[in-house]
């Protein structure tokens, strides 16, 4: 069955990439495809002779991330691995942003796209690189890379793993093609007892499984309110007013946060909005949004003017210094179904959290949010409109509220020991 699964996923890897081409071509990130031609020789597993250069002679642990969410997940597992040992870390990526962000990190020897998950490029990296062990971060669950790695003597482990109900049922469908890679992992360091269980219930021997947490909440650290920030608060005439900030925002999501702000401000006439869109190239929409509702707006970019309504956040980096700010803060891709962003930044700079129901990816902390009164799971703008209007008008209950979400973000720190313990008993 190992060998029909490596051989089937080998001839439909080339139509799956056409497929994701196509999708991509058709939609508005059509221009992620530039570039496209470059990739190819990371993407067929290749690795470029300096970092051949760079790595000779090392014990090289191979980590695989997403994107630069995942990115940012790992951090805290690499830096702990490149301070307490010799080996090199070699992180890949499945998007260009990930391996964007791998490469900042300094603790990274090398990062380069990953390999198609298909047979000929799996083994062509592995002959190249050689590695010792491989992690995977997530839901990375990719067959024949870690039916191959197996085969290797590479111990295949997933971190930070979870496993959202929605998936478990759609990958029960998938089963008998995911059965041998699952049997394959020497370890599933889940985030909470919940993704272990269905993890065991996928087909993961039970004995294999263990929960250390999320260890990206380490690194979590409560979010400061820079200098620049604080001189744009300044120079638009807002410094006695209670602000709103609204992260990581997706279309249709923002015209329930924008009712929301609206509804609020009728009763908190001095509460301010600052909407920072999940997606940058999405600026200009946000934009003609707030205009159309008759806010006056001024973007970060821009000049300061005082006597706005709104402030557009249209740079990375940005967002965590007015979680700082706020009276209270909304985290995007919940009135969506996109599965949520992360609760944990604004509830570590202890600001009430908002959020809708979509959690899918960030149950837990969600619920913990939810349970200790840190935050509040709401349904629809006009929810959304009433928790504000209450945090807006009441400073009192906005920093009880507060001091519980900074609370559970302590709280739920410590995955990065608990993990790196795992994975040296388990190999």
């Amino acid at each position: 069955m190992t060998f029909v699964i490596l051989v089937l996923e080998t001839l439909l890897a080339p139509l799956a990439g056409l497929c994701v081409i196509f999708s991509f071509f058709l939609s508005p990130q059509r221009g992620r495809l530039e570039g496209l031609l470059e990739e190819l020789p990371e993407r067929f597993g290749a690795v470029p002779a300096q970092a051949l250069a760079r790595l000779r002679d090392r014990e090289i642990w191979w980590f695989h991330a997403a994107s630069a969410g995942e990115v940012g997940g790992l951090a805290p597992i690499l830096e702990a691995l490149f301070q307490k040992s010799a080996v090199a870390i070699v992180l890949t990526t499945t998007t260009r942003s990930g391996r964007d962000a791998a490469r900042a990190l300094p603790f990274v020897a090398w990062a380069q796209l990953a390999p198609l998950d298909a047979w000929p490029c799996v083994a062509r990296f592995l002959k190249a690189l050689d590695p010792r062990r491989l992690i995977l971060a997530e839901t990375e669950l990719w067959p024949s890379t870690v039916i191959l790695a197996r085969r290797a003597g590479l111990s295949p482990a997933l971190i930070n793993a979870r496993l959202t109900e929605k998936s478990l049922f759609r990958y029960g469908f998938l089963s008998p093609f995911l059965a041998p890679a699952l049997r394959a992992l020497t370890l599933v360091a889940a985030q909470s007892e919940e993704d272990a269980a269905r993890f065991i219930s996928l087909g993961v021997p039970r004995e294999r499984v263990t929960v250390t947490g999320n260890a990206k909440y380490d690194k979590q650290a409560a979010p400061v309110a820079s200098a620049a920030a604080l001189a744009k608060v300044a120079a638009l005439g807002w410094g006695q007013d209670p602000l709103f900030v609204a992260g990581s925002t997706h279309p249709f999501e923002e015209e329930m946060v924008l009712a929301a702000f609206l509804a609020a401000r009728r009763a908190s006439p001095r509460l301010r909005l600052v909407l920072a869109p999940r997606h940058l190239e999405r600026a200009a929409d946000a934009a003609d949004l707030l205009a159309h509702a008759g806010l006056s707006l001024v973007r970060w970019s821009g000049a300061a003017q005082s006597g706005r309504d709104a402030l557009l956040l249209d740079e990375m980096g940005v967002l965590p210094s007015f979680y700082a700010l706020a009276r209270a803060a909304f985290v995007g891709g919940t009135l969506v179904k996109v599965g949520g962003h992360n609760l944990l930044e604004p509830a570590s700079a202890g600001v009430p959290v908002l959020f809708g129901p979509h959690t899918g990816h960030i149950e837990r902390p969600a619920e913990l949010l939810a349970d200790s009164g840190g935050g509040r799971r709401v349904r629809d703008a006009a929810e959304l409109a009433e928790c504000l209007t209450k945090f807006a008008q009441d400073e009192a209950a906005a920093r009880v509220a507060g001091n519980a979400a900074r609370t559970v973000a302590a709280g739920l720190r410590g995955g990065t020991v608990r993990t790196l313990a795992a994975l040296a008993a388990f190999t």
